[in-house]
């Protein structure tokens, strides 16, 4: 039987993974998990921290070629990211998917402040490192309200993801980019032996 804590941390990180392939497109999320022991999961990336798609050189442009990556824009792809998950099991109250919830009480903004810490602290140390300022005591709502905006029209992804964790509790990277993306999109070829 799952529990209503457990669906929660599906729709986390079916969010997360969703957001993933919508700002960076696929290749790029290397996979999803959930741990029904410990109540939590995680959505990990190839690079600790990836090129959105409208950062990237525009077609035709070689590959070594230089583009300007304004550092705003990474860390504000990256603050959505973080906080996907968050919007997602907002979504997911607002639409009935958890039993016995106080509707107003769990959608304050109050309540969601411990639950965005790892991507806080995450998303403070990546804006050190850019030398930008996101300093992990602040709750940026913005980024939240973004991520929940994106994912409203492919809701349906979402469910399907969420559905998939909780079945599998693991879904490989090259799973989710079919999910989201459809067929077309080529699997990564088997490294060489």
């Amino acid at each position: 039987m799952t529990t209503n804590a457990l669906v929660r941390v599906a729709y986390r990180e079916a969010g997360r993974a969703t957001i993933c392939e919508i700002l960076y497109g696929p290749n790029v999320l290397k996979h999803a998990v959930i741990d029904a022991e410990a109540g939590e999961g995680e959505v990990v990336t190839f690079s600790g921290l990836p090129l959105p798609m409208d950062c990237r050189p525009p077609a035709g442009r070689r590959r070594g070629e230089q583009v300007g990556v304004v550092p705003e824009k990474l860390i504000d792809a990256h603050g959505v990211f973080a906080y996907a998950g968050i919007g997602a099991e907002r979504i997911a109250l607002r639409k009935g998917r958890f039993e016995g919830v106080d509707l107003e009480a769990e959608l304050d903004w109050e309540r969601w402040y411990g639950a965005a810490r790892r991507g806080r602290e995450e998303l403070s140390r990546i804006a050190r490192l850019l030398g930008l300022s996101r300093p992990p005591e602040e709750f940026y709502a913005a980024y939240c309200e973004e991520a929940e905006r994106l994912l409203q029209p492919v809701w349906n992804t979402v469910e399907e993801l969420a559905e998939a964790l909780l079945e599998r509790r693991e879904l490989k990277g090259h799973h989710v980019d079919r999910l989201v993306h459809g067929e077309e999109v080529l699997e990564r070829p088997a490294p060489p032996i």
